[in-house]
């Protein structure tokens, strides 16, 4: 499946982000055209940050020149996720000059993009015409042999760019998640390790932090999520994953410390790390696993609390009709919390049948 990130995610990347531009993490110039928040689409959304202008038509010039100034149009357009008019652009390019190179290619992977998978087919055929051992121009086909889908036939063609470019980055990038999909996680991690090496970014420290996680090596893992925090502290995804890496290693006092900070607040009570209720209430019932191991039980019961009330009466409701079935008749059927529910929460978790019960009614 093509993986994009198209204009409707530009919020949630920005809460995650905390408003600010992704981690500058440059599009590989193979595969589909990586889209993410620019510092031109801030500018233009949000008026935030330097100034960027659209690049006028040039009126003048060669035909070089000319294909230049429509490239520079199409990935300004690309920048400000406007893949229309990126479109225009390059086609506007190729019908200057069909056998300019970077243009048909632009072409391709903007079709991957956008999933026109008849245009990246046609495209590719013309590129690998013209130029039969171009590394970013058989990396876009191989990962184009995806899309039929062909995944055996796509390793291959990532091997063969691989052997004859073995430096590029792309193709150990794709060649990795395809070893990944195949359970062959053993022999990915030799790619990612080369990522991690030649191009450290979060992409690649979170990716072999995945790896290690299906190798059982969850303490490597962590070392990579924490890697990757360094260099964007504000990823709530990657303090959530550390979270659980740490918890699964047996670290509970390290995996607390990031659901602490996962669910704090700011100075005004407002969360840290704005969220749905009901991904709240997971982390709470997390948190609460965590300090359950910890033997901190009344800690535990106010999380379990918290996280029921999440779903109003009916929770509370299921969690005593729960209470009730594992040995706690006195529990009221009422849907309110009450002093008796939480000393029954409290005795629950000391048994592992009822306490993986309220876990999973939450």
């Amino acid at each position: 499946m093509i993986r994009t990130i198209l204009a409707a995610s530009i919020l949630t990347l920005l809460l995650i982000s905390g408003g600010k531009a992704e981690q500058n993490i440059p599009d590989l110039g193979a595969g589909p055209i990586r889209i993410g928040i620019t510092s031109c689409l801030l500018f233009k959304k949000h008026h935030q940050g330097p100034p960027c202008i659209e690049p006028e038509v040039l009126t003048t010039g060669d035909n070089a020149m000319r294909v230049a100034n429509r490239l520079a149009r199409a990935h300004y357009f690309i920048d400000v996720q406007d893949l229309d008019k990126a479109r225009e652009e390059i086609d506007l390019a190729l019908s200057v000059d069909p056998q300019n190179l970077p243009a048909r290619l632009l072409s391709a992977r903007l079709a991957l993009t956008t999933q026109d998978t008849a245009r990246a087919d046609s495209d590719l055929a013309l590129a690998r015409k013209q130029a039969p051992d171009n590394a970013d121009v058989n990396a876009t086909y191989a990962f184009f042999l995806q899309t039929k889908p062909a995944d055996i036939e796509s390793l291959r063609e990532f091997d063969d760019v691989i052997r004859k470019h073995p430096d590029h980055i792309y193709s150990h990038q794709e060649r990795a998640l395809l070893l990944i999909r195949f359970g062959r996680s053993a022999d990915a991690l030799n790619d990612l390790n080369f990522l991690v090496e030649k191009w450290p970014n979060t992409v690649s420290f979170a990716q072999r932090a995945r790896v290690f996680v299906a190798l059982g090596r969850p303490d490597s893992a962590a070392a990579d999520l924490s890697a990757a925090l360094k260099l964007d502290p504000d990823r709530y995804d990657l303090l959530l994953e550390r979270a659980q890496t740490y918890a699964a290693a047996d670290l509970s006092e390290l995996a607390l410390k990031d659901y602490n900070t996962l669910l704090s607040s700011v100075g005004n009570g407002m969360p840290l790390y704005p969220m749905m209720d009901n991904d709240r209430a997971k982390l709470l019932a997390q948190r609460a696993y965590l300090l359950v191991h910890l033997r901190r039980f009344d800690e535990a019961v106010g999380d379990i609390l918290d996280a029921v009330k999440v779903g109003g009466k009916p929770a509370v409701l299921r969690a005593q009709i729960l209470l009730r079935r594992n040995g706690f008749p006195d529990v009221a059927l009422d849907g309110q919390e009450s002093e008796g529910m939480k000393k029954a929460l409290a005795a629950c978790f000391g048994l592992n049948a009822c306490f993986q019960g309220i876990m999973k009614s939450i």
